[in-house]
């Protein structure tokens, strides 16, 4: 026992950041940044999902637990043994426990503790354990009340000897509990909070000295970690500067900072503050699909291309959210086509900006222009004419005009102007009464662009075009920091390449000699040939005995079995009916004249049900079709690729991926941003990842013809590659497309020209863990050296400098492996889960991973020989590749075996080449340079 709590002990001095936050829906994705956050537990539902182990970057969750006072709130309150409450706490709200009450003891381990740890809880902060003060008023009682805690204590530990306990004060505990303790907090050293008067203010000298002295004694005695947590008014001017120093301050002590609001419920500052990256996006869908507002068509690539993730808020449905956004949100956009109700939003805007969260708005300002809240804007209202010319007096050629030119016409434009030496003017127009307008800016608060200067249609076509360049300017109106983003794009500097099918058309037959089916085609022209990572799915309706072509089956059957055999080849799934309209299908079902069959493809007698369309599928295909030593475990969306989030529930549930939807189809005839979609889209707390591009189908006017029309999307390859890197490669297409000979021919030059590119070839299962991962992937800065620490989960391991930005130092930093210069930025090589980047001090030269077509780990640098070794794992999904920089003399080796490079001339000066043979073996390999000084 003293063994395993000296071990815990050790493992906590390994803590160096940990977050508070008790408020509802805790930002727990953000709170990865940091070793360890507490929570209130009764916020959380799995705090399992979000631990992380150290080779994923290193995180856990504590569960919020107080043992000397109580909530009446708390669902086990009413079960409280009798004469455990004695007095209350008017500050709080709450009541105040006899530690010593018959039964207390057990009913806390037993009813708090026991349920928490059935749950996936294995940290526990106990709080308020000084609160019997509040009726204990002589030694006598104050010690009856003290040894009562320290056996609940022992029990808590007896009964579950992996828990974890962080104890808030309790000093007068530790010489009895020290050993079964993980470290211990202290509020209100340097700034406090008054709760019973919500008041903030500095803590008197005195008091701070006494408090001092009893955490540098946890510290010095004990040996544990210590956590002081204090109070800032996040309102107040300054309040952000404010709790920097402060953390600083507490860090100075040695102890583990946590400086934030008097609630507990937002993000603050620990050693390290977290660099945000969401956005929240306002959006009226007036009770349409998310999928179909314009702010995502629009805004979601943009977004996600400047390394951020998005919410929205759908004022139709739901209510703004009522929370700190400061540390929590990059900035707030809103996209409104028309204005709304003033009295709920521009106060909830006038918060934000209070707080200092920049506010994006594009087409309207949110509201009708009122005075007062253009004032506030740093606006004032300008008279418009009634009739006559309106045109351009002026515009920043750096952000507007960007796809198109700005037309303005009367009677669109919204009479605004900025107010002197408020704003940077983008878009100024005139009337020919001489009125002026500033139908875009920038301002201190953030900026915006007024409708039609945002996006305009272009007549009689789907299409649309920017007139503002959304890159430049939500990167302005943002202020967003020039820091290195995620990227999906890229794996091991190369561009990823993946390939992935939809199920369509398995039984369709083939337009040759022998009429055979076109799965068979695809099978023997383009699957056994390019043996390539392949993610291939089958809807079950289709191929299985008891779906629509029970005489062919058994030969479709093995023709899926075949496939899934090749070792490139991963199974999917794309559904048992094939639903051609998700929500249609789901509504459809839950009415009681049924009618959903009209939704999916009429299988005989088949209900619709979601577990079966899902999980019934994946039954099937791993049952039946799939090797012993495989498993399917990609659901690929059908139809219209919109799901519902029951739908997105469904996939989550099981444990599954999931992809499709998006329409990316940008081309050199539609060469627009507005055609390039986002990564994804979130829905009901499940996140939909998009294919990064269309399929066949809608290079063919929906298999109408030409078809061979497939082959343009080599162009949206080339666009969606130059000069800004948006999408990685993905040949996506149906088994019909192997059903006629012009759409084979034209699948055939596709596959050749991808082959040709230097890539990195993925799964898409492989692909879509990036996607998942980039929405949880952290940014923070380390408040003493400014280092850069970022948490990916481990599947993503690629990061893009901004254009034009010095890369971070390759000795100082750790898990860099390298850096390949890309077309709009360079691209860093990770090879860890958590990297440490630290700014380059002088000219470095070391070797490094130029780039490589897999995944790197295990990362290793030091001295050997009077020179330098370089050692690392490279994980490919074809025979390995890579290059190396500064590599001049260095002797290479893969798994211990000498490989001879070639100088690439092309690539820079000391750039060598390296590949294994085209036989050599997928998987893991080790490689190490060893270059001279």
């Amino acid at each position: 026992m003293a063994a395993a709590n000296a071990a815990a002990a050790d493992a906590a001095h390994s803590i160096s950041s940990i977050a508070f936050f008790y408020g509802p829906n805790p930002p727990l994705t953000d709170l990865q940044a940091f070793d360890v956050a507490v929570v209130e537990p009764d916020h959380v539902k799995n705090p399992q999902r979000y631990r992380r182990s150290e080779d994923r970057g290193s995180h856990e969750l504590f569960a919020y637990v107080s043992l000397g006072e109580v909530q009446p709130s708390r669902s086990w309150y009413r079960q409280l043994p009798k004469g455990a409450l004695r007095g209350s706490n008017e500050a709080w709200g709450s009541r105040v426990i006899d530690q010593d009450a018959a039964g207390w003891s057990a009913f806390f381990v037993n009813e708090v503790i026991a349920p928490l740890w059935e749950q996936g809880w294995r940290g526990f902060f106990v709080d308020t354990l000084d609160s019997y003060q509040l009726f204990a008023k002589d030694d006598a009682e104050r010690a009856r009340q003290t040894r009562a805690m320290v056996r609940t204590l022992r029990e808590l530990k007896r009964r579950f000897p992996e828990a974890k306990l962080i104890l808030n004060r309790g000093f007068e505990l530790l010489p009895e509990v020290a050993e079964l303790t993980w470290a211990v907090a202290a509020e209100s050293l340097y700034q406090g909070y008054d709760a019973g008067r919500g008041r903030y203010r500095p803590v008197p000298e005195a008091d701070r000295a006494w408090l001092l002295a009893r955490m540098e004694e946890v510290r010095d005695r004990y040996r544990l970690p210590v956590i002081a947590i204090d109070y800032v008014d996040p309102q107040a001017p300054g309040a952000r500067d404010l709790a920097r120093e402060t953390a600083r301050r507490i860090r100075g002590h040695g102890f583990i900072p946590w400086v934030t609001d008097g609630a507990l419920a937002s993000v603050g500052i620990s050693s390290i503050e977290a660099v945000p990256r969401n956005v929240l996006v306002v959006v009226r869908s007036r009770g349409g699909e998310l999928h179909t507002v314009d702010a995502q068509r629009y805004l979601g690539m943009p977004l996600n291309h400047l390394g951020l993730r998005y919410e929205f808020v759908d004022l139709s449905t739901e209510a703004l959210p009522e929370m700190i956004l400061r540390g929590r949100y990059a900035g707030v956009v809103t996209w409104l086509e028309e204005n709304v109700d003033q009295q709920r939003l521009v106060p909830w805007l006038r918060k934000r900006m209070r707080e200092g969260v920049p506010v994006a708005m594009f087409n309207g300002l949110g509201s009708a222009p009122e005075p007062r809240w253009l004032s506030e804007l740093g606006l004032h209202r300008v008279a418009a004419g009634a009739t006559g010319r309106v045109s351009v007096q002026s515009m920043d050629r750096s952000m507007m005009g960007y796809e198109v030119e700005p037309v303005p016409e009367r009677g669109q434009e919204v009479p605004v102007q900025l107010q002197p030496g408020v704003g940077h003017s983008l878009l100024r127009l005139a009337d020919e009464r001489g009125s002026v307008y500033d139908a875009a800016a920038l301002t201190s608060w953030g900026g915006y662009v007024l409708a039609p200067f945002a996006v305009v249609p272009v007549p009689l076509q789907d299409h649309a075009r920017w007139v503002v360049n959304p890159l430049a300017f939500l990167r302005r109106a943002l202020a967003l920091p020039d820091l290195p983003v995620p990227d999906v794009t890229t794996e091991g500097g190369r561009r990823m390449l993946m390939v992935h099918v939809d199920g369509d058309g398995f039984a369709s037959r083939a337009e040759r000699p022998g009429m055979a089916f076109a799965s068979e085609v695809m099978l023997n022209e383009f699957l056994a040939p390019y043996q390539v990572p392949t993610t291939v799915s089958v809807i079950e309706g289709e191929v299985a005995p008891h779906g629509l072509f029970r005489s062919i089956a058994p030969r479709l059957e093995d023709v899926a079995r075949r496939m899934f055999a090749l070792p490139w080849v991963e199974g999917a799934s794309h559904s048992f009916s094939h639903p051609f309209n998700w929500a249609g299908a789901v509504r459809a079902s839950t009415q009681a004249d049924g009618g959903e069959a009209s939704y999916h493809l009429e299988l005989p007698g088949y209900d619709f049900s979601l577990e079966r369309e899902v999980k019934g599928s994946f039954d099937y295909i791993n049952t039946r079709l799939m090797p012993a030593h495989k498993r399917a475990e990609v659901f690929l969306w059908t139809g219209n690729c919109v799901p519902p989030p029951a739908a997105l529930e469904e996939t989550y549930r099981h444990g599954l991926l999931n992809m499709n939807g998006g329409d990316t189809l940008i081309t050199e005839s539609n060469k627009t941003l507005t055609a390039i979609a986002g990564q994804g889209i979130r829905k009901g707390g499940y996140y939909q990842v998009f294919a990064p591009n269309q399929n066949e189908n809608v290079y063919t006017n929906n298999w109408q013809g030409p078809f061979y029309g497939f082959e343009r999307v080599i162009e949206t390859f080339r666009l969606t590659g130059e000069p800004i890197r948006f999408k990685p490669i993905n040949i996506y297409y149906h088994t019909y497309a192997a059903s006629k000979p012009a759409s084979i021919a034209a699948l055939h030059k596709v596959y050749r020209w991808a082959l040709a590119q230097r890539t990195t070839p993925v799964y898409g299962s492989q692909y879509i863990r990036k996607v998942l991962d980039f929405e949880s992937t952290t940014v923070a800065r380390d408040l003493a050296s400014g280092d850069l620490l970022v948490r990916t989960g481990g599947d993503l391991r690629t990061l893009r400098m901004p254009a034009g930005a010095r890369p971070p130092s390759l000795l100082r930093s750790s898990g860099v492996a390298g850096i390949a210069p890309g077309p709009a930025g360079d691209y860093l090589t990770l090879g860890a889960a958590q990297v440490r980047l630290a700014a380059a001090e002088g000219v470095e030269a070391p070797v490094h991973v130029q780039d490589a077509n897999g995944g790197v780990s295990d990362v290793a640098r030091r001295r050997a020989g009077g020179g330098s070794e370089l050692s690392f794992t490279l994980t490919a999904n074809v025979a390995p590749a890579f290059a190396l920089a500064n590599a001049a003399g260095c002797r290479v080796s893969v798994n211990g075996k000498a490989l001879a490079g070639t100088k690439d001339g092309a690539a820079g000066s000391a750039v060598y080449r390296y590949a294994m043979p085209t036989a050599a073996p997928a998987g893991a390999h080790r490689i190490t340079a060893a270059c001279p000084a």
